[in-house]
């Protein structure tokens, strides 16, 4: 009988192993739904479309973007972890997202990046210091004077509590001794609609988020958060020309689909994501917005986004950052 019981479990065992490429030769047969935490208009929406349009032409289906925004992108992280396991549910976020929220949520998430399959890292995001146009200020050393002599007198915005745009500007405020205000928003597109109206007084943000409105005229770019200029942005200089020398943030971006995704399938939409990032007009669209492409495996993307877990979770704590 434990030999019949065996062989029966062998058996099923080795179905389950051999029907992995075959799932994959039929995926995708349906379109897949792309989730994000953001409203649309703002810097990841716009790299989603970009990434969807191209994709779907990878996998011969459409790939459709579905905003999830609001409680940090806890709603579309929530979203994806309960959706089927099947490849036809994945989601694009960014540090905040996927190494963030699971230590600053009320209702902690634990280890988030556990909870989730990596696809791929989709690319790193220089951010900038933006201003209103007409504050009267032309440099980080006259913002940061400003914001010394009235102590609390001001407010910057933020993509959302526990984002990256709200963790660089607690740190510029550790790192410069600032007292200002924060004041979240359901992601950068409002944020920067109120920093253009001049209600708020500043933002740190991916650069292709703010440089339109730069290039418009509603709003100044005064420093960098990355360690050296960015190359298609060489007149922007960093804060650490401007003397903080320990200031460097930079945000990224990645793929992942709900745990328990067929391996096969996996490999299959990261295939088709490094295929996009590769390709010339994808990677200079994404410039233009202020990504930079990073392909990579999906394992590689899995210990890299855990190991920024370990990092940011400890920058959160020191910070004492909480979520909505």
């Amino acid at each position: 009988m434990k030999l019949k019981q065996m062989g029966v479990l062998l058996a099923l065992l080795g179905g389950a192993i051999f029907s992995q490429p075959l799932l994959a030769q039929d995926f995708p047969n349906k379109p897949i739904r792309m989730v994000i935490g953001f409203p649309p208009g703002g810097g990841i929406d716009q790299l989603a479309r970009l990434l969807a349009q191209d994709m779907s032409s990878q996998l011969g289906q459409n790939v459709i973007v579905d905003n999830k925004p609001g409680a940090g992108t806890a709603i579309a992280s929530t979203e994806i972890m309960r959706a089927p396991s099947d490849g036809y549910t994945i989601g694009l976020g960014n540090v905040g997202q996927f190494s963030v929220l699971e230590h600053i949520s009320k209702q902690p998430i634990v280890d988030l990046p556990s909870k989730l399959a990596p696809i791929g890292q989709v690319g790193y995001a220089p951010l900038a210091l933006f201003v209103p146009a007409t504050l009267n200020v032309n440099s980080t050393a006259e913002y940061l004077s400003l914001l010394k002599s009235q102590p609390d007198a001001f407010s910057y915005a933020s993509g959302g509590n526990g984002q990256i745009t709200h963790l660089a500007f607690e740190m510029l405020k550790s790192e410069a001794q600032v007292k200002i205000q924060h004041i979240p928003y359901k992601g950068s597109g409002p944020a920067l609609i109120d920093l253009m109206a001049g209600r708020v007084v500043g933002m740190i943000d991916a650069l292709g988020a703010g440089m339109p409105h730069v290039r418009s005229g509603k709003l100044k770019v005064l420093a960098l958060t990355a360690a050296e200029r960015a190359p298609e942005f060489q007149s922007i200089p960093t804060f650490r020309e401007s003397g903080l020398k320990n200031y460097v943030v930079t945000g990224w971006q990645g793929m992942v689909a709900p745990l328990g995704t067929p391996p096969a399938i996996v490999q299959r939409l990261n295939r088709a994501l490094n295929e996009s990032l590769n390709k010339r007009e994808v990677r200079e669209k994404m410039i233009g917005l202020g990504y930079y492409p990073t392909p990579s495996t999906a394992d590689q993307f899995g210990i890299f986004m855990k190991a920024e877990s370990v990092r940011w979770g400890a920058l959160s704590k020191e910070l004492k950052i909480e979520a909505d």
